[in-house]
């Protein structure tokens, strides 16, 4: 693919525009303010769009010179805006908008027009050699490297650090905006709150942190932040040096639930610590393809024929198995089978040889019939409770069978606490808390788990608890187990109160 197919490319898949008011909260935040002298700053637009920030920019800095009396004039406006927008269409309008401020402000046409190209330059952002400005705001588009062009994914891991260049492209972007400020610049930004809470973003947290950067959430849910809607949360963050490094704003809930958090984990420790094993349901890849009726399972040995667990199937209480199969090519030993040795599998497998065949991992040297993940021996082993990675109450569903569950299911194994109690503590608030403390949350209260996250519930080990406690748990009344939960987690079952003192 060719530059500009990339681009085009990358451009219809994340181009979402701020809205008009949240580009002034943005503005606000950093104090590019017609109030305030901007005769000497300089703001930083990394990724233009269609120029909602940039216009309100504009606007704002014309009436800072004119409230000091300074001269509209090119010489002087020029050096105050750096902008950049990669798409030439999209630039083009942002121009024209920006023009058009200008002239409305009585500058003439070719000083507009040569202000609007000085502001927005049509490059790619991530590729320039940092400068040096005072103020920043930006909205940086959000999407996972895997779903970046390779051209230019190799492109930017060549040029950019290597804490920049995974999980989300907003993190590259946000780590080149600090690149280009000055010491006590603002920084202000629209982003995905994702990369705060997850793995591939906590080596840039560190790097910034240990830079001086205190990070600040300024809004965790603002309205109406873009022209229209986005399946995704966002944030209102800032970036500055020299303060105190802070999570979040004015102790809102999900720093209520951090605190409460980081009290149970340092006194019971963690889910993992007290022996459970996590893992995600094994992706198949051509899933609907390794999924079949019973009646169309009957000609395949036995031994790879599962029963298989969906999302739906994990909503109550005990998980129930779909109407399909799974079928696996891993013996119950845990090994990859040879296709020759099982003569049924292998008559199925090469009536659906050609589509097992086009999937990306076989040309890594995959056998075209094996599923994408291993399915090893711990899948044999009940009970379990599932978990769907996607919820908005937290529930785990008991399963006392080997079913396989779906990619968008966890497994919870017990280790040494018995699976029904272990279910119960987990269900009445501790998978909640974990989810408000730790995981991302998505439109209309939705949550979404990843395995480090659900290690970190806070668990005691069922070794350290009494006798008294264990048998609350265990056989206990719901009165007696109440009164046990609440004694170990500060908290009364089913009643997680972290908006409030």
């Amino acid at each position: 693919m060719n530059v500009a197919g990339a681009i085009q490319e990358l451009h219809d898949r994340c181009a979402v525009y701020t809205s008009h008011s949240t580009a002034v909260r943005l503005l606000d935040t950093i104090g590019w303010s017609s109030d305030e002298d901007l005769s000497c700053s300089v703001l930083l637009e990394p990724c233009v769009g269609e120029g909602a920030i940039l216009v309100e920019a504009v606007s704002r800095l014309l009436g800072s010179f004119r409230g000091a009396g300074k001269p509209l004039t090119r010489r002087l406006l020029a050096p105050r805006i750096q902008g950049f927008e990669f798409h030439d269409e999209t630039a083009d309008e942002a121009r024209r908008a920006v023009e058009c401020v200008l002239l409305n402000a009585n500058l003439s046409r070719p000083s507009a027009r040569a202000l609007s190209h000085v502001w927005v330059r049509k490059r790619d952002f991530l590729l320039q050699v940092p400068g040096h400005v005072t103020h920043v705001a930006a909205n940086p588009p959000y999407v996972r490297w895997t779903k970046l062009p390779s051209d230019l994914a190799k492109k930017y891991r060549s040029k950019l650090p290597a804490t920049a260049t995974s999980g989300d492209l907003a993190v590259a972007f946000l780590d080149r905006m600090l690149a280009w400020a000055k010491p006590h610049a603002k920084v202000v930004a629209l982003t995905s709150d994702r990369w705060m809470f997850t793995q591939y973003g906590a080596e840039f947290r560190k790097q910034f942190k240990e830079q001086g950067w205190a990070l600040e959430v300024v809004d965790p849910r603002p309205e109406s932040a873009f022209v229209r809607s986005v399946g995704a949360y966002s944030a209102i963050v800032s970036l500055t040096q020299g303060a105190s490094i802070s999570a979040v704003a004015n102790a809102d809930p999900r720093e209520r639930a951090k605190k409460l958090h980081v009290e149970l984990v340092a006194r019971h420790g963690t889910l993992a610590e007290a022996g459970c094993v996590v893992r995600v349901g094994p992706a198949l890849g051509s899933g609907e393809t390794f999924l079949v009726a019973q009646s169309d399972a009957e000609g395949i040995e036995s031994e790879l024929i599962r029963s298989f667990v969906v999302r739906q199937g994990a909503t109550g209480e005990i998980a129930i198995a779909s109407q399909r199969r799974v079928i696996i090519p891993y013996d119950r030993r845990g090994s990859p089978i040879v296709l020759d040795d099982w003569p049924g599998f292998a008559a199925w497998a090469r009536q659906h040889e050609a589509r097992l065949k086009t999937r990306s991992h076989t040309r890594n040297g995959s056998h075209w019939w094996q599923t994408i993940d291993a399915v090893g021996t711990q899948w044999q082993q009940a009970p379990k409770l599932l978990l769907p990675e996607l919820c908005r109450d937290p529930f785990a569903s008991l399963d006392m069978t080997d079913a396989i569950p779906a990619h968008s299911l966890y497994a919870i194994w017990p280790g040494a606490w018995p699976a029904q109690p272990l279910q119960r503590v987990l269900n009445a608030g501790l998978l909640r808390l974990t989810a408000t403390a730790e995981a991302p949350m998505l439109k209309q209260g939705w949550f979404r788990f990843y395995k480090r996250f659900i290690v970190r519930t806070p668990l005691p080990k069922w070794s350290s608890l009494s006798t008294y406690e264990r048998n609350a748990l265990l056989q206990g009344d719901a009165a007696q187990f109440s009164k046990t939960f609440e004694a170990l987690f500060g908290f009364a079952p089913g009643n997680l109160d972290i908006a409030s003192d």
